[in-house]
């Protein structure tokens, strides 16, 4: 029977495609971007507004006009139109004696009728980033698609922040020697802190006080899960809460393209979403279109995985075998189980349940 294991994506250079959407509830502004606009990371590609609350807008009282016939003319907007704060809705007469009636709010304008504006006020206004840099490939009035080339590395959990930034490894004494350094004149200021080993909030804080822009790590205790929540830089973790032995291609990736700026994606993952954690280096291409990740696909023969579970977690090796029947492993349970070539030739039997296949 055919397995589907969770994958993780992994390349030193691929074609993403990545969809940027607005919540349903929001109200899109009017955008004037087209397919095969070039953008930035940092780009607003969609705009609009959450909308909440209603404020009925009396026009005859406010232009002491009491004729319905009258007012219509008056009412210089119309229904499903935006209107901006101070911007004027109905108008009697003109010069100095003029009676205006403006909008006390952003908002929609749901109705209007028997003389009164119903006015759905605006609770704030949502702004979607790229986050990746490259071409707008779709639009619609809610998503757009944005594609670009690069590294990509997924991770596993990430505190909701987003920044494009240079990044740079910890030095060689760690967080202690990052602490020394005066942060007015710090190269880490600004900079995304790259860290080999599991942080704590020790290193947070840290990170914090230096202004780095974010920090990487591999792994981080599950109690300092709210406080992370909490900084305003990004925080991701690519292998997850504990300590955790880092993923040796995703640190030589970042190792290999040091001196660039980098999309730090730590959007926090939900059950039901399919966006995930991840970093992406725009790279050059040299013209021909890099593949495209694959994902959903079954397990196999030569395929890469990663393993999760202890004693090889974190280690990338070679799907060999697959037997038909399950196996005996370690602890004495009898599970569907994989072969896997490990780095140094070693193998070892790892529960199906173990692997993710890297895409």
């Amino acid at each position: 029977m055919p397995y589907y294991p969770e994958t993780t994506v992994l390349q030193p250079l691929a074609h993403v495609v990545r969809e940027r959407r607005m919540p349903k509830e929001a109200i899109p502004h009017l955008s004037h971007l087209v397919a095969g606009t070039r953008v930035q990371a940092m780009n607003v590609v969609l705009e609009g507004d959450i909308l909440r609350k209603y404020r009925i807008l009396d026009v005859a009282a406010a232009l002491r006009e009491s004729d319905p016939a009258r007012l219509a003319e008056y009412i210089t907007i119309e229904e499903g139109q935006r209107a901006q704060a101070g911007q004027e809705l109905a108008r009697r007469g003109r010069g100095r004696r003029a009676k205006v009636l403006l909008a006390p709010a952003s908002g929609l304008v749901v109705r209007i009728r028997d003389g009164r504006i119903v006015l759905q006020v605006s609770e704030r206004t949502v702004e979607v980033q790229a986050k990746i840099p490259g071409e707008i490939e779709k639009i619609e009035s809610h998503m757009v698609q944005v594609v670009g080339n690069g590294a990509i590395m997924q991770c596993a959990w990430g505190n909701g922040r987003f920044c494009y930034e240079a990044f740079k490894f910890l030095p060689d004494d760690g967080f202690v020697g990052l602490s020394r350094l005066d942060p007015r004149i710090s190269e880490y200021r600004g900079v995304v802190v790259i860290s080999p080993i599991a942080v704590n909030k020790g290193d947070l804080l840290v990170a914090q006080q230096q202004e780095a822009a974010g920090v990487v790590a591999p792994g981080m205790p599950s109690d300092l899960r709210e406080f992370a929540l909490g900084l305003t830089f990004p925080v991701l973790l690519t292998e997850g809460f504990g300590q955790k032995r880092p993923t040796a291609l995703i640190y030589n990736l970042l190792r290999d393209n040091m001196g660039r700026q980098a999309a730090f994606d730590a959007i926090t993952p939900e059950r039901w979403s399919g966006e995930r954690p991840e970093i992406m280096i725009p790279l050059p291409h040299g013209g021909a279109t890099p593949p495209i990740p694959t994902l959903d696909r079954t397990l196999e023969i030569g395929a890469q995985v990663r393993i999760l579970r202890a004693p090889w977690d974190g280690l990338i090796g070679e799907v060999v075998e697959l037997p038909e029947t399950p196996q005996v492993i370690g602890n004495g349970l009898r599970v569907p189980s994989a072969t896997v070539r490990l780095p140094g030739e070693q193998r070892g039997l790892v529960p199906l349940a173990n692997l993710e296949l890297l895409g």
